[in-house]
């Protein structure tokens, strides 16, 4: 009887086990990410202000989705991808050789966790899908360097104090919405997402000469990633 039992137990271990193997998909991912931060703040007479420049940085990383019903999965994944940040710093003072425009930057190693809800449009029967996303990613800075900063030699200490602070003013954390669109075609996943933080400011304040100053911006992030399913079934 226990024989029994245990047989039987196992019998549904097993089987239980494959049917949650087969509503998992999961492969790498590599893609592009294009930033566009937003935001100034003025340091006494000396302002700064971030550069728009839709600074654009490969990632690499990996996916894993889980079908809840034929309709919707769960989805998320890790990013790895380096992010800089530039700004353009010069002093609002009559000081001649100080209305010089300088600029700064700062580099992160940083991570995105996307959680994300994709809703899927069946086209390709058998074949593929196209799909929605929608969700939350938080972005996670895992270093904040101070990079280099091109300068004229005539400058004073406050401005060359404010230029190496800039490093500071990353927040290690960024939560942001996600929303974006996606297709399934074979093993292969594409998609393209659009991000906005969360937080009134992508920014903490920038602290220089003892003094704390607040830094208001916004980060719009777009991203184009292509992904390989490690776990694809034909029938699907």
């Amino acid at each position: 009887m226990k024989a029994n039992v245990t047989l039987l137990l196992g019998c549904l271990f097993l089987l239980s086990g494959n049917i949650v193997a087969q509503r998992i998909s999961y492969g790498p991912t590599v893609g592009l990410l294009f930033d566009n931060p937003t935001g100034s703040v003025l340091l006494d007479s000396i302002q700064v202000t971030l550069q728009g420049d839709n600074d654009h940085q490969p990632y690499l990383g990996g996916y894993v989705s889980y079908e809840l019903t034929k309709t919707f999965k769960l989805t998320s994944g890790l990013n790895y991808y380096n992010s800089y940040k530039s700004a353009i710093v010069y002093s609002t003072g009559k000081e001649g050789f100080e209305r010089l425009i300088h600029s700064t930057s700062a580099g992160n190693r940083s991570v995105e966790v996307p959680l994300l809800l994709e809703t899927k449009v069946p086209v390709w029967k058998g074949k593929g899908s196209i799909f929605f996303l929608s969700g939350i990613s938080p972005h996670i800075r895992l270093t904040r360097q101070g990079l280099p900063y091109h300068t004229s030699k005539f400058i004073s200490q406050a401005m060359s104090e404010a230029l190496y602070s800039f490093k500071t003013v990353m927040k290690p954390v960024v939560w942001k919405y996600s929303l974006g669109v996606g297709a399934n075609i074979w093993r292969l996943r594409l998609e393209a997402r659009w991000q906005y933080d969360l937080a009134n400011s992508a920014t903490n304040p920038y602290r220089v000469w003892g003094n704390s100053y607040a830094f208001n911006s916004k980060n719009n992030t777009i991203r184009f990633g292509l992904g390989y399913n490690l776990n694809w079934k034909k029938k699907n």
